[in-house]
């Protein structure tokens, strides 16, 4: 019994580790899960991104199969991956289509520093890797850097900004709203995900500082002539949930605690 028992074991152990090396090529319709990709040394499994899959700098050179939202399905189907990976962003109809041609296609929501833990494990893992081992790598990173952040940042009212026509801000349960929190600051947006709010109303809060991505152009102005101290971000790093937000996080502390 003992026997059978280990020889069971043994087959599922090598079913799995097979079926893991098996996937040579891959293609990402997410900058999320491109980022992952890298963070955990697949890298040169990936045969193809989106445009706007730029971070770190090897994804620009991977070949392109259009946005997140409408990638070319037809070149996807021509560049024969072994699997495909992205997130709920990709909308449900591009996803089945994709499957149609036999394709297999793993789709991960990530929209908090824990989704990005898990995916990191989970893809990780299916490209062979110890996933495991790069998703504490992650969170150990990220800890990390809101301890050093929390240092200057706690008690602080503030809220990002990555919009201004309108304005966009993000709520608690986003990623961006956690990275203010776990820094210890009070994010002037709330609770929720993602949401639009007037000049008039971040003025009536009086905020200490505004973060603005690298998105926004010249609305900066608006806030300064209220004596509302601006930062900001000059990289990409904060606008796609990944691993790389950690370098965000840097670039975030020098801005508020260097200055």
């Amino acid at each position: 019994m003992k026997l059978k028992l280990f020889w069971l074991i043994f087959f599922l152990f090598f079913l799995i580790k097979n079926s893991s090396a098996e996937i040579k090529k891959v293609i990402s319709l997410s900058p999320a899960t491109t980022e992952i990709i890298f963070f955990t040394e697949s890298g040169d499994k990936l045969i193809a991104d989106t445009i706007y899959c730029t971070i770190p700098e090897k994804a620009k050179e991977k070949e392109k199969i259009g946005g997140i939202i409408n990638p070319n399905v037809e070149k996807i189907v021509s560049l024969k991956p072994d699997i495909v990976v992205g997130t709920s962003l990709t909308p449900k109809q591009v996803i089945s289509l994709i499957k149609k041609f036999k394709i297999p296609v793993k789709i991960f929501t990530i929209e908090t520093v824990k989704d990005i833990e898990n995916a990191t494990i989970s893809i990780g893992n299916l490209l062979g890797k110890d996933g495991k081992k790069y998703g504490k790598k992650f969170y150990k990173s990220y800890t990390e850097e809101i301890r050093k952040l929390k240092t200057c940042f706690k008690g602080k009212k503030t809220l990002i900004i990555f919009s201004t026509n309108p304005i966009y801000t993000a709520g608690n349960s986003t990623y961006l709203g956690e990275i203010i929190k776990d820094a210890g600051g009070i994010n002037l947006a709330g609770n929720g995900k993602y949401k639009i709010v007037s000049p008039e109303y971040i003025i009536s809060k009086k905020p200490d500082f505004i973060i603005f991505t690298s998105m926004i152009n010249g609305r900066e102005k608006l806030f300064k002539n209220f004596q509302i101290k601006t930062i900001k971000i000059k990289s990409d790093y904060l606008l796609k949930p990944g691993p790389y937000i950690i370098e965000g996080i840097k670039e975030l502390r020098k801005a508020v605690c260097e200055k």
